[in-house]
């Protein structure tokens, strides 16, 4: 009996902890990115699938650091003008080094 309501209880606690990592994020987009210039609706970045609307995007948590994630964006999307993970976002100087990577060249092709 007493193994029972440790399972009961284990299973209860797991599905709180399930439940509130939905309510955080409850529509996938962890990551919100604004551009300088348009982007293509969707794209592949580093495994993510990132959702533009105009300049304004955004993407579900990746298992990068933010600032790589960002500088790989910048690499494929082109600069970015601000950057959100979570509840945290990127400074000057770290949206500076973001841009640092970013790939002109890709850019001037779209």
């Amino acid at each position: 009996m007493v193994r029972i309501a440790a399972f009961i209880l284990s299973l209860v606690g797991s599905l709180a902890l399930l439940g509130s990592a939905a309510i955080a994020q409850p529509n996938g987009n962890y990551y919100s990115i604004t551009l300088a210039q348009p982007a293509e609706a969707k794209t592949v970045v580093r495994d993510m699938l990132v959702n533009c609307d105009g300049a304004v995007c955004a993407a579900a948590q990746g298992t990068s650091r933010p600032a790589i994630v960002c500088a790989s964006i910048a690499r494929e999307l082109g600069p970015v003008t601000a950057f959100r993970a979570g509840d945290h976002a990127l400074d000057g100087e770290a949206l500076a080094k973001c841009n640092a990577k970013a790939d002109t060249t890709k850019i001037a092709r779209r």
